[in-house]
């Protein structure tokens, strides 16, 4: 009867988790960076996922990747990081599309350059993909240069 119960716990969560919408699994993932957490953020990544990053321009596939080359790296360059959804969202189905703020101070190392203990804040939109509850597409585009000159 224990062994029941728990497979029935287990399907009832998980159908729980798949259920979410596209909305809730991006806000979700948002809160995870804002506690600055890139493994639970990675969490909500697809196995197969695209990140794309316009400043970058070269997408990072795959999600061990995405976590380590993209969320950990923001995270670990500025550990107070704050990523906020600003206006409402637009969203139909499985894409969801927002304006975003990101603030905080560089005081880790940030792509290979040493912290220079400056506050950062630069608005951006996203464009993430949810299917089935995990995240396969996200794509940022935001002024890199105005990043680049708060950094300097």
């Amino acid at each position: 009867m224990k062994k029941i119960a728990m497979v029935v716990a287990l399907f009832v969560s998980s159908s729980c988790f798949a259920s979410q919408t596209p909305l809730e699994v991006v806000k979700e993932y948002m809160g995870a960076w804002n506690q600055h957490n890139a493994h639970k953020a990675g969490t909500y990544l697809a196995k197969d996922v695209t990140y794309y990053d316009a400043a970058v321009g070269t997408p990072v596939k795959g999600n061990s990747d995405a976590e380590k080359n993209v969320i950990k790296a923001f995270i670990d360059g500025v550990p107070d990081l704050k990523w906020q959804m600003i206006g409402k969202p637009v969203y139909n189905h499985d894409i969801v599309a927002f304006e975003w703020v990101f603030s905080g101070v560089n005081s880790g190392e940030w792509a290979g350059s040493p912290a220079t203990n400056k506050p950062i804040k630069f608005h951006g939109v996203s464009y993430i993909k949810v299917n089935e509850g995990k995240i396969t597409y996200q794509g940022d585009y935001y002024d890199s240069k105005k990043l680049d000159e708060q950094l300097k």
